[in-house]
C-alpha cells in the first residue's frame, strides 16, 4: 500500500509540474503576443510625418505596452511612469541619436518625409522588441514596476534592440510581399474579368 501511495504521489507532482509549465508557456506566448503588437503599433508610429511627434508617439506606445505587460503578470501599474521608458531608451544613447536623427530627416521637404519614416518605423519597431523583452524577463523573474533599474538591463535592451531590428526588417518585408501579391491577384482578376 505504501508503494501505491508514493507511486500517486510522485504522479500528482509530476502532474502539477507539468501543469505549471504549461502555464508559464503559455503566459510567457501571450506576453509575446503583447510586445508583437506593439512593435507593429511602434512601427506605424515611426509613419508620422510630423518630426519629434512619433517620438512622442512612441514614448506613449511603450507606456502603454508595460502597463499591458505588467496586467497580464498581475503586477500593480499604479505607479508606472514615463520615465522609466525614457530612462531605459535614453541609456542606449546610439538608439535615441537614431531615432531623433531618422526623425529630423522628416523635416527635410520632398524626399524628407520618405527617407525619415522609413528609418524611423525600423527603429521604433527594434524599440518596441526592445523594450517588450527587457519587461517580459523582468517580470518572469518576479520583478515589479518598483524595483525596476534601467541601467542593469542596458546590455540586454542593446542586444533586443539589435534582433528588434532584423524582426522589423522583415515585417517590413513581409508587406511589401503582401501587397506585391494582392497587386497581381487584382491584376489576374482584372485580365480575368476582361477576358470573360
Amino acid at each position: 500500500m505504501d508503494t501505491d501511495t508514493a507511486k500517486q504521489s510522485e504522479t500528482i507532482d509530476d502532474l502539477e509540474t507539468n501543469l505549471h509549465t504549461v502555464a508559464s508557456a503559455l503566459r510567457l506566448s501571450e506576453a509575446q503576443n503583447i510586445v508583437k503588437a506593439n512593435v507593429i503599433t511602434s512601427m506605424a508610429s515611426g509613419l508620422i510625418p510630423v518630426p519629434l511627434f512619433d517620438m512622442i508617439s512612441l514614448t506613449n506606445i511603450q507606456f502603454h505596452m508595460i502597463q499591458t505587460l505588467a496586467e497580464h503578470y498581475q503586477i500593480p501599474a499604479d505607479n508606472i511612469n514615463k520615465s522609466l521608458i525614457t530612462s531605459l531608451i535614453s541609456g542606449s544613447l546610439p538608439v535615441v541619436s537614431v531615432l531623433g536623427l531618422g526623425s529630423l530627416i522628416k523635416s527635410i521637404p520632398g524626399i524628407g518625409s520618405l527617407a525619415g519614416s522609413g528609418s524611423v518605423s525600423v527603429i521604433s519597431g527594434a524599440i518596441g522588441y526592445a523594450v517588450g523583452q527587457v519587461f517580459i524577463r523582468h517580470f518572469e523573474q518576479a520583478g515589479t514596476l518598483e524595483d525596476f533599474d534601467p541601467d542593469s538591463v542596458k546590455e540586454y535592451f542593446s542586444e533586443q534592440f539589435k534582433a528588434g531590428k532584423l524582426i522589423a526588417s522583415e515585417l517590413i518585408q513581409d508587406i511589401k510581399q503582401l501587397k506585391k501579391d494582392k497587386l497581381s491577384d487584382s491584376e489576374e482578376t482584372s485580365s480575368d474579368s476582361e477576358t470573360a
